[in-house]
């Protein structure tokens, strides 16, 4: 089975979930190569949406991110490649189904041959692998915030100083290599900006998932008038530094020189979460605790 052909079947699938079940059995009526081939041109489809701006695309949807690629390349050919070339236009597919198509080849070749499906696709699907995008990134930001600004939207300044922070750290290389000793690939830094600390520290939850860490960490908004680059990387280093503790690493290295904000830095994606609402005989909470903080960013 040539590409075409994989596009070709791909593209007549619809916004009815049955349509992967007509897929699959369409498929059956194919030989094992032609099954086996339709899977590989699926992976490699999903391999080249591995990448650090598609993954950023839908980070703070709560959707998988194999999923969503998934979704994109159900939605056909033309959509696939616009995709592929825009990254930032994969955030639409984020509540689309889509992991439906990957089970489709396996139940294709089981019908055709009752045999069972030992398949290896030539690439790998799983975030991260595809090395060649990915590179040496290390640290994937991640933004949120429990209070918006009079206009309902997310507090901008801070929460890009923030990102743009953690960003410098990922390209030093003194701060790559550090990351290496910890022997995981990547590390999830999730933020969230609360309105009010008002209880004793910032919470924070530090959790290994996978061949990655998932630290997700509250900090307060800066009040008016503060220097946002410089306390963004005070906080920031604040909270590398709890992993080290946790992880039990070397010492931190120095902080390199944050380059300025260039002055069309583009908005940064931010999951809002209001605080939850108590009950009126309960003092009011004001803050996140662990399980929400865990929870926030899916």
């Amino acid at each position: 089975m040539d590409e075409q052909t994989f596009w070709d079947l791909v593209d007549r699938l619809g916004h009815d979930p049955a349509d992967f079940d007509r897929l699959a059995d369409e498929l059956s009526d194919h030989g094992a190569a032609d099954i086996r081939d339709f899977a590989d041109h699926l992976a490699r489809a999903l391999h080249a949406l591995d990448t650090p701006a598609h993954y950023r695309a839908v980070a703070t949807s709560g959707a998988s991110f194999l999923g969503v690629r998934c979704a994109a390349v159900a939605a056909g050919a033309t959509a696939y490649r616009r995709v592929l070339s825009a990254p930032s236009a994969l955030a639409s597919y984020a509540h689309r189904p889509g992991s439906q198509l990957l089970p489709v080849a396996e139940r294709a070749f089981r019908t055709s041959t009752r045999g069972d499906w030992q398949h290896r696709t030539a690439v790998s699907t799983r975030t991260g692998s595809n090395v060649a995008a990915w590179g040496d990134s290390w640290l994937h930001p991640q933004m949120g915030t429990t209070t918006t600004t009079a206009e309902g939207r997310a507090p901008q300044d801070y929460m890009v100083a923030l990102r743009h922070v953690a960003l410098t750290l990922d390209g030093d290389p003194t701060w790559r290599s550090w990351w290496r000793q910890s022997g995981l690939s990547a590390c999830e830094l999730g933020i969230v900006a609360e309105g009010k600390l008002d209880h004793l520290r910032p919470s924070a939850d530090i959790r290994r998932c996978g061949d990655s860490l998932r630290a997700n960490f509250t900090c307060a908004l800066p009040t008016e008038g503060m220097d946002l680059s410089a306390l963004a990387a005070a906080e920031v280093r604040a909270m590398f530094e709890v992993i080290r503790q946790a992880m039990s690493m070397p010492g931190l290295p120095p902080t390199p020189p944050v380059p300025t904000l260039p002055a069309d830095v583009p908005e940064v994606p931010v999951t809002t979460k209001p605080l939850p609402e108590l009950p009126a005989e309960l003092e009011p909470q004001g803050y996140l605790t662990l399980a929400q903080i865990q929870e926030f960013f899916g």
